[in-house]
C-alpha cells in the first residue's frame, strides 16, 4: 500500500471534518437549517471546495448517512456472533438495533431525505450504490441467523412463509418504532417516548407467531439480552445508558 501523501492527508481530514459538522448541524438545526454556506464557513473553506467533496447538499447527507450505516452493519456482524440460540442471536441483532438508533439519532433524518424522492435523485450513483450495499449487508445478516435457525429445527416454516418474510417483519418492527418515536414533541404517550419496552414485546409476539422455539413463555429473554450487552456490547451500552 502507498503511503498517504500529506496533500491526500489534508482531504481525507478535511472531508471528515465536512462530514461531522453536517451530521451535528443535521441534529442541532434540521435539515433547512444545514446549508453548504454554513458548512464552508464553519470549515474555514470556500463553498466550492465543499462541493469539491460533495456533489449536492443531499449527496451530503448521503455521506453521513452511508458512514453511520456501516456502523450499523458491523453492530449486526457483532451481534450474530453471540454465544446463544438461534432466537437468541436474533434478539442480539435486535439489542444492536437499539443501540444503533440510540447513539446515532442524525441517521434516520439523512436517511429520509436521500431516500425521499426529491433527494434521491441529487445523490450520486456511487454513494446510493454504497448505502444500498450496508442495507444488504444487515440483511444479509439477520437473513443469516434465520436461515440458521431452520437448518438448526428452531423454526420451521410453511410452504407460504419464508426467510425474507421474517427478516422483514422484525426489520419492520424497528423502523416503525423509532421512526414514531420523532413524533414524541406532539404526541404525549409513553409507548412513543420509550418505544423499546413495546417493540421486545411485539417482537416475541412475532417470532412466537412463527413458532421459532424456545418460544418467549419458554425461556428468558430478559436475561439474554442483559448478556448481549455485557458479552457483545459493553462500551456501546453504557454510551447509551442503558447499563
Amino acid at each position: 500500500m502507498r503511503p498517504v501523501s500529506a496533500k491526500q492527508q489534508e482531504i481525507k481530514n478535511r472531508e471528515l471534518a465536512i462530514l461531522d459538522l453536517a451530521q451535528s448541524m443535521l441534529l442541532d438545526r434540521g435539515y433547512h437549517g444545514l446549508t453548504m454556506d454554513r458548512i464552508a464557513d464553519e470549515v474555514g473553506v470556500s463553498k466550492g471546495t465543499v462541493y469539491q467533496h460533495f456533489a449536492s447538499k443531499e449527496d451530503l447527507l448521503a455521506a453521513v448517512a452511508v458512514r453511520s450505516a456501516n456502523t450499523r452493519a458491523e453492530l449486526f456482524e457483532r451481534a450474530a456472533t453471540f454465544h446463544g440460540t438461534s432466537r437468541e442471536r436474533i434478539g442480539a441483532i435486535g439489542v444492536a438495533a437499539q443501540l444503533f438508533f440510540t447513539l446515532y439519532p442524525h441517521h434516520e433524518q439523512a436517511e429520509r431525505v436521500i431516500k425521499g424522492s426529491s433527494g434521491s435523485d441529487k445523490v450520486t450513483p456511487e454513494r446510493a450504490q454504497s448505502f444500498e450495499s450496508c442495507l444488504f449487508r444487515c440483511f444479509g445478516t439477520a437473513t443469516g441467523v434465520i436461515r440458521d435457525a431452520v437448518a438448526a429445527g428452531d423454526l420451521s416454516l410453511r410452504p407460504d412463509q419464508s426467510v425474507d418474510q421474517v427478516c422483514v417483519g422484525l426489520w419492520n418492527l424497528y423502523m416503525g418504532s423509532f421512526l414514531m418515536r420523532d413524533l414524541k414533541d406532539c404526541m404525549d404517550i409513553p409507548a412513543i417516548t420509550d418505544p423499546m419496552p413495546i417493540l421486545v414485546a411485539n417482537s416475541h409476539v412475532l417470532l412466537d407467531g412463527f413458532g421459532w422455539t424456545p418460544l418467549s413463555t419458554e425461556h428468558d429473554y430478559a436475561s439474554a439480552r442483559l448478556r448481549v450487552f455485557d458479552e457483545v456490547f459493553p462500551g456501546e451500552a453504557k454510551a447509551a445508558g442503558l447499563t
